[in-house]
């Protein structure tokens, strides 16, 4: 039989899978840019808000010191510079994450854009079939496990983050799904409350 046969059946009740008593969640669904965009955005909050509050920091400083000296002329001349070139810095930064999305998932392969994933609360671990492919990741290589409203990150170190939208489960799994990764990683699971 073969290893990943369970995860390329699209027409499985995921709600029914069991094996001896222990509980499965299977979890299918296809790469969006737009998901991948919006947790580079959730990701990159800090540092573009940072940006932001040097930005600000900056312009007002400026415009104060311009206007202590009583060079308004000046100060419309060059604020270009101290004002418009940081904030298109920061748009750049935004466009820059947008663009970054679309790539990846244009670059994939149709068959790798649909990926499985299969918990199960009696493994030591999950697994995971893109395209042509198949692993499996132990519990022990997850750093911790995230829920936001909208999707589930796996942190596997701080540079390797799997994305897993809640539109991939169904209602019913998503409680069951908390309560195998809560069994795992115990406090490395940083769920929202049911």
């Amino acid at each position: 039989m073969d290893q990943n046969s369970v995860l390329l059946c699209r027409d499985f009740d995921h709600s029914e899978l069991t094996t001896d008593g222990h509980v499965s969640v299977l979890v299918d669904f296809e790469i969006d840019r737009q998901d991948l965009f919006r947790v580079n955005m959730g990701l990159s909050k800090w540092r573009l808000l940072i940006g932001v509050v040097v930005v600000l920091t900056l312009g007002i400083s400026l415009t104060c010191f311009f206007i202590m000296i009583d060079e308004e002329m000046v100060l419309l001349k060059t604020s270009l510079f101290f004002i418009g070139l940081p904030l298109v810095a920061l748009g750049g930064q935004v466009l820059r994450l947008h663009a970054f999305s679309k790539k990846y998932v244009a670059g994939l392969a149709p068959s790798q854009r649909h990926v499985h994933y299969m918990f199960q609360s009696s493994s030591d671990g999950y697994d995971v079939a893109t395209g042509e492919s198949f692993s499996h990741v132990v519990w022990n290589d997850v750093r911790q496990v995230v829920e936001k409203t909208r999707h589930f990150l796996i942190y596997l170190n701080d540079f390797e983050i799997r994305i897993l939208p809640k539109r991939g489960f169904q209602q019913t799994d998503i409680p069951v799904f908390r309560k195998i990764v809560q069994d795992q990683l115990g406090s490395h699971a940083k769920l929202l409350a049911a």
